[in-house]
Formats: structure tokens, C-alpha cells, sequence
């Protein structure tokens, strides 16, 4: 699996084509994906294994309906 710091350099890497190639709204959901992941790593500064982009989400949105979990 992949580390936080190999998830960050990936979408940096792949900011840098978007932002060559002019494709401006893939560059701001790319800087969005950034954002939010260094957010979920400075909370979690114990993790190492990159979080899927769900786990990222509801990291940072718990109230969402998606994100809500129920004991049976």
C-alpha cells in the first residue's frame, strides 16, 4: 500500500499535468485532494498507509449520512 507522503506526491505530480495542460477545474479538484489529505494527516499523524479518498471524506465530514455508521 501506498504512504500518505507517495498519495501527496502522486497528486502533485499529476496537479503539475493539469495545470500544464490548462485544465483548470482537474487542477482545483486535484488542489482540493491535496488539501484534504494533509488535513487528514496532520489529525492523524500516527497513520502511514494512505487513506482511500471515502476515509478521507468521512474523516473530515463525520455527520454525512454516507458516513454514519450503525450497530445491529
Amino acid at each position: 500500500m501506498a504512504t500518505i507522503g507517495d498519495q501527496l506526491q502522486t497528486y502533485r505530480n499529476a496537479l503539475a499535468e493539469a495545470l500544464a495542460k490548462d485544465e483548470k477545474s482537474t487542477a482545483r479538484k486535484i488542489e482540493q485532494q491535496i488539501k484534504e489529505l494533509g488535513e487528514f494527516q496532520q489529525r492523524h499523524p500516527e497513520e502511514a498507509e494512505a487513506p482511500s479518498p471515502f476515509e478521507v471524506f468521512c474523516d473530515l465530514n463525520p455527520s454525512d449520512v454516507n458516513c454514519r455508521v450503525y450497530d445491529d
